[in-house]
């Protein structure tokens, strides 16, 4: 049996103020990350900052990790479609130290500049329950490098992955340097970052070049 007008419009309504609870709750856990950290972070505090009751955050989220999971699952799609389309430009012939070292810029942005994204960052490197979700972004990230490096580098596949995650952790070490150096200049360690894992990349990716 159809639904009727009434019914299928209550259900859309529902639908909207479902999406914008959620939207709300995460927009506040991420102010929240920027002000305080993700150690201050309690399903109390965010639903207070939210403005729904506590009752309404629990519907959608049984506890603050699966906060924390839902923003960076967000963040993920963002960066892994930059990183798509940054391998796919060097496929089409752009130089591929620029588009390594502007792949590291958007990393870096993205804890730097995505609000709450320094403390998201810390949260994924010290709470046990965010770390499977990293581990799985590396090897999604990775992929994509590999798919570059078999095209581009001519390597076999198995090897160019092991090469592509090598170079993801690179990246991803030295650019946590900067969380646990705040004194110092950031640049210094996206300096650092593009010059590591360009200079491991280069034997893989010119040595055909130089046939």
């Amino acid at each position: 049996m159809s639904m009727s007008f009434d019914s299928r419009l209550r259900a859309q309504s529902n639908r909207a103020k479902d999406e914008g609870s959620v939207e709300r709750i995460l927009k506040a856990t991420e102010i929240l990350l920027q002000e305080r950290g993700h150690e201050a972070l309690t399903t109390t505090v965010i639903a207070n900052a939210a403005g729904v009751n506590i009752a309404t955050l629990y519907k959608y989220f049984p506890n603050r990790h699966s906060i924390l999971i839902a923003i960076f699952k967000q963040n993920r799609e963002v960066w892994l479609k930059a990183a798509d389309r940054s391998v796919a430009s060097v496929l089409d012939g752009a130089d591929w130290r620029v588009t390594m070292e502007q792949i590291l810029e958007f990393a870096a942005r993205r804890r730097q500049d995505q609000p709450g994204g320094h403390a998201l960052r810390l949260a994924v490197l010290t709470l046990p329950e965010l770390r499977p979700f990293d581990r799985e972004e590396s090897l999604e990230t990775a992929a994509f490098l590999s798919d570059f490096l078999t095209a581009r580098g001519g390597l076999e596949p198995t090897r160019a992955m092991q090469v592509a995650r090598v170079a993801v952790d690179i990246g991803n070490s030295v650019l946590d340097l900067a969380l646990f150096n705040p004194s110092e200049d950031p640049a210094i360690w996206i300096a650092e970052a593009k010059a590591a894992v360009c200079q491991y990349l280069m034997p893989h990716l010119e040595r055909n070049d130089a046939l």
